[in-house]
């Protein structure tokens, strides 16, 4: 997979599978990398999917990924900023993110609101 700084993203690496082709298949929902580039990712140790800490798509993507490998039978191995993490983190994370949008929405309307009463 392409340079990914560890300390700013959160990844995936798979550690065991059952069936390379199926695992393949699975990735390439998720990247648009070649056949091979995935399979040399997967055979390397590589981060096979990564997205930002902030990116909250790309969390949900990551979580769905690491759901469908694991179902598929295989190990995978989440990094949080360079540290082993679990899929529970990334939901509490994705959790914190939908908050946070919600909390910023409020308060866009609530200042909304006062503006058109200040009129």
């Amino acid at each position: 997979m392409q340079n990914i700084d560890v300390m700013d993203n959160i990844g995936i690496k798979i550690t065991h599978f059952t069936s390379l082709s199926k695992t393949i298949g699975i990735l390439r929902k998720y990247r648009n990398d070649s056949m091979s580039t995935i399979k040399s990712d997967i055979e390397s140790s590589d981060f096979v999917f990564a997205c930002d800490y902030t990116d909250d798509e790309g969390l949900v993507k990551l979580i769905n990924c690491y759901d469908e490998l694991v179902a598929c039978g295989c190990n995978v191995v989440i990094y949080d900023l360079g540290r082993i993490g679990s899929r529970e983190l990334l939901c509490n994370l994705h959790e914190s993110h939908e908050i946070t949008h919600m909390e910023t929405l409020a308060e866009i309307d609530a200042e909304l609101n006062d503006a058109e009463n200040d009129e």
